[in-house]
């Protein structure tokens, strides 16, 4: 699999939004995935990630699908929020729930896959910046497996960067990244204007020869750990994130 960007809302006492918080980011993820191009995944954001009951409603005239979309547009003209409608059809087992998206122990999550796309993995972080401040009572948790975010790991709070001393992924100082505010790496968005589609399936990869296959794998930089940043993890021009951050702070 590709290189991802996880993001998670933990769920603990100290995070916290209202339905009508929780729309807005969804709002702002449409627009994020609807107005810029991804070359390997889009933002996915969850409060919740459903399955259809297909052991319970097999065989019947109407396909499973067909039974969810005509009882949640029954649901929706009762006025019934979309929250309340997955719990009621959870309830009528329709649907099986994976509540707090798609990790556990949260009340949100998600991932972006970006790969060697280290735009991609900028707008993915500029998303989640402006998401803090529409959820000002919460705290987003931001792991990066690549190398856009500098220590690898961090949190956002209301547009602030927070760093967990002795959390970080990487062999940077917290300290150091607080002082110099520099999180995020230095895009060039330019060298990524036509970057192609990820892929992770060769067709007929099994049958091919020994030869054959590492021939295709030899160069499967898409996993994105490397980047192509011009110098000390930056390009020498382009979207400097760090100056939307409101502050650089470091916690115990």
């Amino acid at each position: 699999m590709g290189r991802r960007i996880i993001y998670r809302i933990e769920d603990r006492p100290g995070n916290k939004f209202t339905d009508e918080e929780w729309a807005s980011v969804e709002r702002l993820q449409h627009w994020y995935n609807s107005e810029f191009s991804w070359s390997t995944g889009r933002l996915r954001f969850k409060r919740f990630v459903i399955f259809p009951n297909t052991e319970d409603f097999a065989n019947l005239s109407l396909s499973i699908w067909e039974i969810i979309a005509k009882r949640q547009q029954t649901l929706r003209e009762k006025g019934l929020p979309e929250r309340e409608i997955i719990v009621q059809m959870e309830q009528e087992k329709l649907l099986i729930v994976k509540w707090g998206g798609y990790f556990d122990e949260c009340l949100a999550s998600g991932f972006t896959r970006v790969a060697d796309n280290e735009w991609n993995a900028f707008l993915t972080c500029d998303f989640l910046l402006k998401a803090s401040t529409l959820l000002p009572d919460a705290s987003i948790v931001v792991k990066d497996e690549g190398k856009f975010i500098k220590t690898g790991i961090l949190s956002l709070h209301n547009a602030s960067v927070v760093f967990q001393r002795g959390g970080n992924t990487s062999t940077m100082n917290p300290e150091e990244i607080c002082a110099s505010r520099r999180a995020f790496s230095i895009v060039d968005a330019d060298k990524y204007a036509r970057h192609p589609s990820f892929k992770n399936m060769v067709p007929e990869f099994g049958r091919l020869k020994e030869m054959e296959r590492r021939e295709v794998v030899k160069n499967w930089n898409w996993l994105g750990y490397d980047g192509k940043y011009d110098s000390n993890g930056d390009d020498n021009k382009g979207f400097d994130l760090n100056l939307k951050v409101r502050s650089f702070l470091v916690r115990d």
